[in-house]
Order: structure tokens, then sequence, then C-alpha cells
């Protein structure tokens, strides 16, 4: 008999337990049906109408981030295109410099045949030269120029040095003489002028040797 009434108590007790977890699980369901509840008022306590007002201004700020970054584009676009095109004919230009140059060689060399004593064939002459200058008009049509080197300050985005000579008529660093013709496009050097630059003469230097 003893054994018996022992079983129902410990049955008993675990009915208890059980009883006791459950009113506490029940607890956790009424704190968090609260907190549900106090955010659901927080929801409803909101204005609708600044919400719309916060969704508008943040949809027309991207809005107007997107259209100032496509014309940001769209110019950068343009300019390199406007670009490209301004010296479309860069690569050209230089092949038709370097047959002006044989042009110019070829006029000289006419020149100093009549200098010589040596007839010159004049009409050779002349045909060289309406070449030339039928060149040089094609070139100044497609805005190339001659860049003026002679007595003109030293620059060296515009010339190339090829030696420095002390000279006491000119002031150091002025173009005393040019090697070859330099030309630009626009404002964008196609081939400097090859010169000869001044430079100071030392006190030792015997100037009149």
């Amino acid at each position: 008999m003893s054994t018996k009434k022992n079983k129902k108590n410990v049955a008993i007790a675990d009915g208890n337990d059980d009883a006791d977890v459950q009113s506490n699980d029940d607890a956790v369901l009424d704190t968090g049906a609260v907190d549900a509840v106090d955010d659901a008022e927080t929801v409803e306590s909101a204005d609708p109408i600044e919400q719309l007002q916060a969704e508008v201004a943040e949809w027309k700020d991207k809005f107007l981030r997107s259209k100032a970054e496509q014309q940001n584009i769209a110019r950068r676009s343009s300019n390199e295109i406007s670009e490209a095109l301004r010296y479309a004919g860069t690569g050209l230009l230089k092949s038709v410099i370097e047959v002006m140059d044989d042009l110019d060689r070829t006029v000289e060399a006419v020149a100093g045949a009549g200098d010589g004593g040596a007839p010159a064939d004049s009409t050779l002459a002349d045909g060289v030269r309406l070449v030339r200058d039928k060149l040089q008009k094609i070139l100044t049509d497609n805005h190339v120029e001659i860049i003026d080197a002679t007595d003109a300050p030293f620059d060296p985005m515009q010339h190339e040095a090829l030696m420095q000579q002390p000279t006491p008529d000119h002031e150091p660093g002025r173009v005393i003489q040019q090697i070859q013709k330099g030309y630009k496009l626009h404002d964008r050097v196609l081939r400097p002028a090859k010169v000869i630059v001044s430079a100071a003469v030392n006190q030792g230097d015997d100037t009149d040797a």
C-alpha cells in the first residue's frame, strides 16, 4: 500500500511542475503580446501624410541625382566627340608636313643652283613653289599653323632645342636660329620647331676671336 501512495504523490508532483511551466509560458506570451500592441500603437500613431511626404522627398532626391548623373555623362561624351573630331586628321596632317619639308628643300636646292652660277630651271622652281603653296593652303584650311620661332623666347612646349650657343647679341633663352619649321593644329603641337637657343657668354670667353 505504501508503494502505491508514493507513486500517486510523484504523479501529482509532476503534474504541478507541468502546470508551473505552462503558466510561465503564458507569462512570456503575454509579455510578447504587450510588445506587439505597443508597436502597433506606434505605427498607428505615425502621421500617414508625413510618411508620404518623406517618401516623395526621397524619390525626388533619387530622381534629381540620376538626372544630374545622366547630364554629366552626356556632357563628357559630347566633349570627347568634339575633341576627337577637332583632331581627327592629326596623323594625315603630320604626313603632309613631311611632304612640305621635301618641297621646301627642293625649292632651296633649285634657288641654290642658280646662285652658284649653274643654270637654274625656273620652270621647275616655279612648279615646285606652286605645289608647295597649294599644299600650304590645304594645311591652313585645316587649321594648321606654322610655329613662328625666330627670335622668340624659348618655349619647351613648342620648340626643340638642338643646341645652345653663347652670344652677346641676344639675351639668354631666345631662339637665334630655326633649323626646321614647327607646326601646330589649333592649340596642339603637331611638331615642335627645331631651334638653336642663345646662352649667356662667360666673362672668360674671348668674344672678339
